[in-house]
Formats: structure tokens, C-alpha cells, sequence
């Protein structure tokens, strides 16, 4: 199957009715992590037991197994750490054939990943790539909140050098993401300002604050608000598109993007999420070790890759992932949640959402001057 017939495929997985093997997945593949977050939702798993994360011969198997994906985001810990990350992102793009991939980075290793990057570029001839470093606050405070000396500036200078790596390939994009929380809410905004003013980037993603952080005091109320304040100010620039478009696959995206940030705003003030979640459907979650997790902020292990010979279907379709199926948007970890990776394949499949999907997308084309 060619690279247009498997994203045929995704799309087809995704709109089809009734449970599919997913076209968004949240690869974890690695916890190993240099920062020690505050709002991490993570920081239970961070550094232990990296003996036991996957081979690269097994994401092999487990990339063939999954088949044709829409989204695939390569996540932890920093995966930067891991040394033969651009090998393992090759195995998805050789099986998987997705639209973009993208990275949520930490952005402390410049040279190495300006090395991962160029790789995969090489060896992933057309696929669409996007880096996302993060960044919470400006100089020391970013520092400060990631408990890493020098964090701030090696971020700058990574984000930089991707700046003008971008320049020669056209298939890759740079974003920030910043995350807003109880922490860094009296400055998020003056940060995501400087971010649009002084970096090249493609996109700016605002996170609001998920899951059990380390320190409770993360998710202050006002913080909400705050987000709200952050997507008003940024979106003359989706609107305008002035991190430049490229593609129609960069309207997709801002748009998908504009419209997720209204939603997670209805959503984080209350107002309901007004369709079915994403989780154990369209997306997956698969950690280090190979446990396969409907969604990332619940408990639930659907399964383990490596117990049936990595075939991801055995897993998909067990009577515990179809018990999840169930229960998504139930018990308690679902009532309330924002979470973007779910949201976002759920807008795609839900009807009702795509005229706005479509006046969005309209609308940045407009004022971008094509």
C-alpha cells in the first residue's frame, strides 16, 4: 500500500462507525526526563525502569500492526533522549504513512536534536514533521518552573537553529508549547506575546494544566482563565496566519486548532464537551514498556504489546478496551477533561462541528492573502 492509500485509509478509520483500530496515537517512548516539572502529569514514571522501554525491532512489530495512521505524536519523558529516535520514527512513517508526526520536546539537547531532526527529514522523504518545544515562562522563570539551570536559553537556541533548518525543508514545522497553569499564570500571557514577536514559529499551542501534577497548587481556578486570555491574544495570529502557511494540510491544522481552543475553553468553564471522547477509539496511548492505555489520565491498562507477539488488534478489541469504550466520559477522570489529543479526532468525526470547521479553515485562508 502506498503513503496516499494509507492516509486514505486513516481518514476512512476515523470516519467509520463503531470501534476501529486508532488513527491517533500518544507514544511514549521514553520516561526519561532531565526537568522536574511541577505540573508534570507524569512525574510518578519519569526515570524508572528505562531498562524495560521497547526495542527498536519492537516498534517495528508494533508499527505494522497498527497500519495506516492519521496522527502520531512522540512524546514522554524527552524523547530526544532516546539515541536511535530517528530509527523508530522511520518504522511509522514506512507503516503507518501519517499525515504529520510531531514531537513534544524539551528542547535542552540542541545539537542533538538538530541531528534527529535532519534524520528523519533524510530519511522520511515528504513526510510532514512538527517540533514542539516548550516553554512557560521567559529567563529564569522557565528555569525555574522545569527546575533545569540554562533550560531557557537552550530552548531559545534550539527553536532558533530549527528556524533556519526549516528554511530548507519545506515538510517541517516548529511550534511552542506552552502551558498554563497556577504557576505561571500572571505571566503566561506576556510570554506567549514575546514567543510570537521573537521566535520563528509555526504554531504557539497553549496547554491548560491535566492531571495530578506534582504539586497541587498547578491548577489554580485562575488559570483557566488565563488560558482564555492567551487564545484571545493569539488568535491574530492563526486568523492572519503569520506563522505561515504552506499547505492545505497547515489550514487542517489551524483550524482543528482554533476550534479546539473554543471547545477547551467551553469545557474548562463547565459548559459540557458536547460529543463523544476520542479515547480508546480514534486515539491510543502505548508507554515505554508497551502497556496500551486508552487515555493518558486514567488508570486503565488495556494490555501489554509484548504479551501477544505485538499484535495491537488482540489489544484493541479485548473485553477491556471495549469495557473502556463503555465507560469513556463516565467515571470520574473523564468528567471535566480538555484533553487535546482526544478532542481533536473527535471535532474531525463529529458532524455538527464541520460547517465551523470549515468557516475557520475559510477564514484563515482569507486573511492569510492566497
Amino acid at each position: 500500500m502506498n503513503t496516499y492509500a494509507r492516509r486514505v485509509a486513516s481518514f476512512s478509520k476515523l470516519m467509520a462507525p463503531g470501534a476501529r483500530k486508532p488513527v491517533y496515537l500518544l507514544m511514549f517512548v521514553t520516561n526519561r526526563c532531565t526537568a522536574a516539572c511541577d505540573h508534570c502529569f507524569y512525574w510518578r514514571e519519569l526515570n524508572k525502569n528505562v531498562k524495560e522501554e521497547l526495542t527498536l525491532d519492537e516498534y517495528k512489530k508494533v508499527a505494522r500492526s497498527l497500519g495506516p495512521m492519521f496522527q502520531v505524536t512522540f512524546t514522554g519523558g524527552s524523547p530526544e533522549l532516546r539515541k536511535d529516535l530517528p530509527d523508530v520514527v522511520e518504522q511509522f512513517y514506512r507503516y503507518c504513512s501519517p499525515s504529520q508526526m510531531t514531537f513534544c520536546m524539551l528542547g535542552y539537547a540542541t545539537d542533538r536534536i538538530l541531528s534527529q531532526a535532519e534524520a528523519m527529514l533524510k530519511n522520511c522523504p515528504g513526510q510532514r514533521f512538527n517540533i514542539a518545544i516548550s516553554l512557560d515562562g521567559l529567563g529564569e522563570e522557565h528555569d525555574r518552573l522545569r527546575q533545569l539551570p540554562g533550560l531557557f536559553e537552550r530552548v531559545i537556541a534550539t527553536v532558533r537553529s530549527l528556524g533556519e533548518m526549516k528554511k530548507h525543508w519545506p515538510n517541517l514545522r516548529v511550534g511552542i508549547g506552552i502551558t498554563v497553569h497556577g504557576l505561571n499564570y500572571e505571566t503566561a500571557e506576556g510570554t506567549s506575546k514575546w514567543v510570537r514577536e521573537n521566535l520563528p514559529i509555526n504554531v504557539l499551542k497553549p496547554i491548560l494544566v491535566r492531571g495530578n501534577p506534582m504539586n497541587p497548587e498547578t491548577l489554580n481556578d485562575l488559570c483557566k482563565t488565563t488560558y482564555l486570555n492567551v487564545v484571545n491574544q493569539d488568535r491574530t495570529w492563526i486568523n492572519a496566519s503569520h506563522g505561515g502557511v504552506f499547505s492545505p494540510m497547515d489550514f487542517v491544522v489551524y483550524a482543528k486548532e482554533a476550534m479546539q481552543r473554543t471547545i477547551i475553553g467551553h469545557i474548562s468553564h463547565g459548559n459540557g464537551q458536547g460529543f463523544k471522547c476520542g479515547g480508546a477509539r480514534e486515539t491510543a496511548v502505548i508507554y515505554p514498556n508497551g502497556n496500551v492505555a486508552g487515555c493518558e489520565l486514567r488508570d486503565d491498562v488495556l494490555g501489554n504489546v509484548r504479551n501477544v507477539n505485538y499484535q495491537f488488534s488482540r489489544i484493541w478489541f479485548n473485553d477491556r478496551a471495549k469495557a473502556f469504550r463503555r465507560t469513556a466520559g463516565r467515571v470520574a477522570e473523564c468528567q471535566g477533561c480538555y484533553h487535546h489529543c482526544f478532542l481533536a479526532p473527535a471535532m474531525f468525526r463529529t458532524p455538527k462541528l464541520w460547517p465551523k470547521l470549515v468557516k475557520t479553515a475559510w477564514q484563515i485562508y482569507y486573511n492569510s492573502g492566497n
